[in-house]
C-alpha cells in the first residue's frame, strides 16, 4: 500500500501545472520524510510524517511562488507571481515563458 501511495504521489509531482503546486508537492514529500524520521525516534512516526507534509507543503508552496516570475511586457520589469499588475505602468503582468506575439 505504502508503494502505491509513494508512486501516486510521485506522479501528483510530476504532473504539477505550475511552478507553486510543484513546489508544495516536493516540499511535502520532504518535509513528510524527514517528519518520519523523527517522529519514529520518538515513537511518533504517523504524527511526525503529517506535521512535516503540512510544514513542508506551506513552505514549499512559499519557496516556488517567489520562483514563480512574472513579466511586463511594457517595461521589462520582472516580478513574483503573487503580483497581476505592474506597480510602475499598471500593465498585466505575463507569466514568463507564456510570451504570445
Amino acid at each position: 500500500m505504502k508503494k502505491i501511495a509513494l508512486f501516486v504521489l510521485i506522479c501528483m509531482l510530476v504532473a504539477g501545472c505550475t511552478t507553486v503546486q510543484r513546489g508544495a508537492g516536493t516540499g511535502a514529500v520532504a518535509g513528510g520524510a524527514l517528519g518520519a524520521i523523527i517522529g519514529h525516534q520518538s515513537g511518533h512516526t504517523g504524527e511526525g510524517a503529517a506535521i512535516g507534509a503540512g510544514v513542508g507543503a506551506v513552505t514549499g508552496a512559499v519557496v516556488g511562488e517567489q520562483l514563480e516570475k512574472k513579466f511586463c511586457p511594457v517595461c521589462g520589469r520582472r516580478f513574483t507571481s503573487s503580483l497581476e499588475y505592474c506597480p510602475y505602468d499598471g500593465t498585466s503582468l505575463e507569466l514568463i515563458g507564456n510570451k504570445s506575439n
